[in-house]
């Protein structure tokens, strides 16, 4: 499992408890120093929690013996981590994204170069998480995965992962359009993650704050607007945002997480590719133009805040 976030922390210790031989890779941090030595402190959904053993390491020759490597790094990091670990990377490995935003798979095949073909798979989740102290993370939230392949073949591999991430407790299916999934998961993070970063709430206020539910189905409807231009219907899009806000009412989105830490946030991949995809297709999106601006803005107020208390 590479990212030892708070979804890398989830899936981990999720596929643990099932037996799985899982290793958690992350940069080195208190939080995997503190999983290494005393355990996962796993808060699930209902409240109960318990201390969940995994191997964790910040040395990335250890995918060496894996069979399949999971990436929840954040999206900009994806070509500098796959560099990382090209050359420890065994021809029969397969690599599975599960990142926010588009261009995921392309900078994984990009980072990966020349080499053997490896099979690539591309997956969406709208499980929640949150790492509340290092070493210690909360389920916050519960939905569907859906992972399929580029090129929308179902193989035997893709149905086993599907079926191991299903056995871990999530609810997880393969597909054969994952393209369609990728552009509706990003229409749903699109209108959740700008807003609530930006008025500094929970996902839950989506559906209680009227202001912000026009905000974020105005948003929905652009990135929908994009796919459709590209032949993707993402139907009832509306309702599917509302759902996962419900779903997950009590998450600080990813994107809010990152400006209170002064970290930095994933609004390339989520706004930055969907509007040079719409530039392209001569589709209008001013809405994500300007939650783009001001959370880019927002970003360097939060990282000079943090350098300037560090």
């Amino acid at each position: 499992m590479l990212g030892a976030g708070a979804m890398g922390s989830l899936m981990a210790a999720r596929l643990a408890l099932t037996g799985a031989d899982v290793t958690l890779l992350g940069r080195a941090s208190e939080h995997l120093a503190r999983i290494e030595r005393d355990g996962l402190d796993f808060v699930e959904l209902d409240g109960s929690h318990q201390t969940i053993r995994l191997t964790s390491t910040a040395e990335p020759a250890v995918v060496a013996d894996a069979d399949l490597v999971v990436l929840l790094v954040k999206s900009w990091a994806t070509a500098e981590v796959i560099a990382t670990l090209r050359s420890h990377l065994p021809p029969a490995a397969t690599v599975l994204t599960l990142q926010n935003g588009l261009g995921n798979a392309t900078a994984i095949r990009n980072a990966l170069g020349d080499g053997p073909e490896r099979e690539l798979m591309v997956g969406v989740t709208a499980q929640a998480a949150l790492r509340e102290a290092p070493g210690r993370v909360l389920h916050t939230g519960d939905g569907p995965t859906a992972i399929g392949r580029p090129d929308g073949a179902v193989t035997s591999r893709l149905t086993a992962a599907a079926a191991a991430f299903a056995g871990a407790g999530f609810a997880t299916i393969a597909v054969p359009d994952i393209e369609r999934w990728v552009w509706r998961k990003l229409a749903v993070n699109a209108a959740i993650n700008g807003p609530t970063a930006l008025a500094g709430v929970p996902n839950g206020a989506i559906v209680r704050d009227p202001e912000l539910r026009a905000a974020a189905l105005i948003l929905a409807a652009e990135v929908a607007a994009v796919a459709r231009t590209r032949g993707l219907r993402l139907d009832h899009i509306a309702g599917a945002v509302e759902e996962v806000a419900r779903e997950t009412a009590a998450n600080r989105s990813s994107m809010l997480q990152d400006l209170d830490f002064g970290e930095r946030t994933e609004v390339d991949a989520i706004y930055g590719v969907m509007i040079a995809e719409a530039e392209r297709l001569g589709v209008g999106v001013p809405a994500s133009r300007v939650v783009a601006a001001l959370i880019h803005a927002r970003e360097r107020t939060a990282r000079l805040a943090k350098e300037r208390a560090g």
